[in-house]
């Protein structure tokens, strides 16, 4: 009886007929049906896998590291917390949050969290603050005497500041003012704008923003700044206007269940929906223009330099462009993808050949194996042919000592 050679092994194949599970030639392999708690070195030799250990009794989920910073952040309970690693212990940067669904992503050097409650960001304090600045309610105005202003038409609306940072205009409010003969043309009488600002329920913010057309004008420009403090102003002339209102027409930024950034852009999915914040204006989102509307439930969310990697319930779509209102849909792969489990690769972890180029590419598991996804959009499936029937309800991918891990429910 001919004695069957065992090494090197090749790895597992669940494809091919058990005739083929065996190669010769001058490069002998033999191929597995399965491995279980086995990792096949590059040499194909087999070694027992490192079992692991409870390190605490926290039941920390989410569990998420800084790629600059290093620092570990998770979510407990209500609260997303800070965790240092080498005793488990925690700090809690986020109390009372609805953490059934919280992701993180590095954005320069700020950690941004995106929970069912809204988007926060951390930057090294003791706690971590809301991104997102609410629209303000609509201003009330009226005229009296006594200002410089003509007769005329006069649109005002506002914002509210929170330092630099600036929310949305609110809905505008139209002043009428009538010159003595009761028309809007001059005749001497001058008058003056009574502005009642709205109450601000965020104790963030800082200040408000009022902008104003100039007479019988139509573009907003800006007027002044104001303490939060300040309940009433008044408009006496628009002899010195400002810039014009960069921020009409935008709302805060909706949370997701995925988050992640491009371009310049914060990039939220939940559904069957993909929202672009405004560029190097994470905090706001035009509901007009910045989305993309997907046919299915959307699994996972990779960008690359060339676009983005959409994973759906049975196949994934590569969005090619720059511009949420230019990118081209593209339908690469039949096999469903494990949700949750891509994960981004830099060119040094993939090779130059693989990453053409590119920064980054995409990677996740598949029914028939591990899937890349290149920043050009092409698809290079690593384990066709060889594996398939791969199903899982949710998956989490991590590098670890250059091998791919995903943990699978």
């Amino acid at each position: 009886m001919m004695a069957t050679r065992l090494f090197p092994l090749a790895g597992i194949n669940n494809v091919v007929h058990d005739d083929q599970l065996q190669q010769g030639g001058d490069n002998p392999k033999l191929f597995v049906r399965d491995a279980v708690n086995v990792d096949i070195s590059v040499t194909g030799r087999p070694s027992l896998r490192k079992s692991g250990e409870q390190v605490t009794t926290l039941n920390y989920k989410n569990l998420w590291q800084s790629s600059l910073h290093r620092d570990v952040f998770a979510s407990l309970n209500n609260q997303v917390v800070k965790v240092n690693p080498d005793t488990w212990d925690y700090e809690v940067i986020l109390d009372n949050v609805d953490t059934v669904i919280v992701c993180f992503e590095l954005v320069n050097n700020a950690v941004f969290i995106s929970t069912s409650d809204g988007i926060f960001i951390y930057t090294g304090g003791e706690k971590a603050q809301a991104l997102v600045i609410d629209t303000p309610a609509q201003p009330q105005a009226g005229f009296t005497t006594g200002g410089m202003l003509y007769g005329g038409t006069y649109v005002i609306a506002i914002s509210w500041l929170r330092g630099q940072i600036e929310s949305g205009l609110s809905e505008s409010t139209k002043v009428m003012i009538a010159n003595a003969i009761g028309s809007d043309q001059f005749d001497g009488s001058y008058a003056a704008i009574h502005v009642n600002l709205p109450y601000c329920l965020d104790g963030t913010v800082t200040g408000v923003r009022v902008y104003i057309t100039t007479r019988n004008g139509a573009a907003l420009l800006h007027f002044a700044d104001y303490p939060i403090t300040d309940t009433t102003i008044v408009i006496n002339d628009v002899d010195q206007l400002g810039m014009t209102a960069k921020f009409e027409y935008l709302s805060p930024m909706p949370s997701g269940k995925i988050m992640r950034y491009w371009q310049g852009r914060l990039l939220c999915a939940d559904k069957n929906i993909i929202r672009f914040s405004q560029p190097m204006a994470y905090h706001l989102h035009d509901e007009r223009h910045d989305f993309v509307m997907m046919p299915q439930r959307i699994t996972f969310l990779v960008p690359v330099d060339g676009g983005l990697w959409v994973g759906q319930v049975d196949h994934v779509v590569f969005l090619s462009g720059s511009q949420p209102s230019d990118m081209r849909f593209v339908k690469k792969t039949s096999r469903p993808p494990v949700p949750n489990s891509a994960i981004s690769l830099d060119a040094q972890q993939v090779g130059s050949e693989i990453s053409q180029g590119g920064g980054k590419t995409a990677l996740w598991l598949a029914e028939n194996g591990y899937v890349l996804g290149t920043s050009s959009g092409q698809v290079i499936e690593l384990h066709a042919g060889i594996m398939k029937g791969i199903s899982a309800k949710s998956g989490t991918s991590v590098v670890l000592d250059r091998r791919i891990q995903t943990a699978v429910i």
